[in-house]
């Protein structure tokens, strides 16, 4: 072979080598079973959200997606099976918006919340109702707010577990005194409202319709961006008039992932996330269930969790107790 061409044989042997160790890793994923772990009890709307997920993921590529219950440990014990995980994606956590801020709030945690597993996807999401017990005099937030500071560590605010962080860092920016009294879940801490045994709750809307027609709980706001459906008459606190026009509120459940996993990969992941949210049969559910798609970039929503366990972490070192 003459040199000119040995020297053509070789860079498109070259070339061809590149290209193939260049292909994205994304280019054949997923290619073999997939696990998607929920850290909560069967059920509920986060294992519901991952079947539906599953099922999609099914569908479109062929391939089993394993929805696997494994509670404990306020989410950790299952998000901590992801972490260990290999870093191919196959391995992956539905979960909530609070799991990243756990292992500040949780003593001795197995892993770093912030650090060891990162969300990629939401599926979706909804604000929060200001709920208040009929006894307390109230009929609007500008109200809400003068009453509880002529009123100072009267009230009791029923948490489900723990105090949503947002919440806590209204009632810092406004400069309220109120009692936290923590429930095992969001059912208790709202039988608990209707009770009267705790003042202020914080319900989603299947929560917040029934005992608000009976009279027995006052919705003073809704904390989303814009009013809900189901309640056009609510205001969000945005525009409510308590100098709070920028505050928002929203929980989501979504998709996580080890870290390592190839951005390609996360991208891809991301784009099902959104896709699957986006179907007409998706929505129609969301909305029965008083939920709604939020499409999201990878980028934005772990920019939003960064956010988050800031105002966290700024909360403890206030010395607000969050747990």
């Amino acid at each position: 072979m003459k040199p000119v061409k040995k020297i053509l044989a070789a860079l498109s042997l070259a070339f061809l080598s590149t290209a193939v160790l260049a292909q994205s890793p994304a280019a054949n994923f997923p290619n073999k079973p997939m696990r998607i772990i929920v850290p909560l009890g069967p059920g509920g709307p986060t294992d519901l959200f991952a079947r539906m997920f599953a099922a999609h993921l099914e569908k479109k590529y062929r391939q089993p997606a394993l929805v696997e219950n494994k509670p404990g440990a306020g989410q950790l014990v299952g998000a901590n099976l992801v972490a260990k995980a290999d870093p191919d994606g196959y391995t992956l956590l539905a979960a909530s918006s609070n799991l990243p801020s756990e292992s500040l709030l949780t003593k001795d945690a197995p892993l770093d919340t912030a650090k060891d597993i990162l969300p990629f996807g939401i599926i979706a999401g909804s604000g929060l109702f200001i709920g208040v017990h009929s006894s307390i005099p109230v009929k609007n937030m500008q109200e809400f707010v003068a009453w509880v500071k002529a009123n100072p560590g009267k009230l009791n605010q029923g948490t489900a577990s723990a105090p949503l962080v947002a919440i806590e860092s209204l009632r810092d920016r406004l400069g309220l005194d109120w009692v936290n009294v923590n429930y095992k879940g969001g059912a208790a801490a709202m039988t608990a409202l209707i009770a009267g045994e705790v003042q202020l709750y914080t319900p989603d809307v299947n929560q917040a319709v029934p005992p608000m027609k009976e009279g027995r709980v006052r919705i003073l706001a809704y904390s989303d961006q814009q009013r809900h459906s189901a309640l056009p008459e609510i205001p969000t606190i945005a525009e409510s008039g308590i100098g709070a026009p920028d505050f928002v509120l929203q929980v989501w459940l979504g998709m996580f992932a080890h870290p390592a996993v190839p951005n390609d990969i996360i991208a891809k992941l991301n784009a099902d996330v959104n896709e699957m949210s986006a179907l007409p049969e998706s929505t129609a559910r969301f909305t029965a269930m008083g939920w709604r798609a939020i499409p999201s970039t990878v980028t934005a929503i772990r920019r939003g969790t960064t956010l988050g366990n800031e105002q966290v972490a700024a909360l403890l070192a206030k010395g607000v107790k969050l747990r």
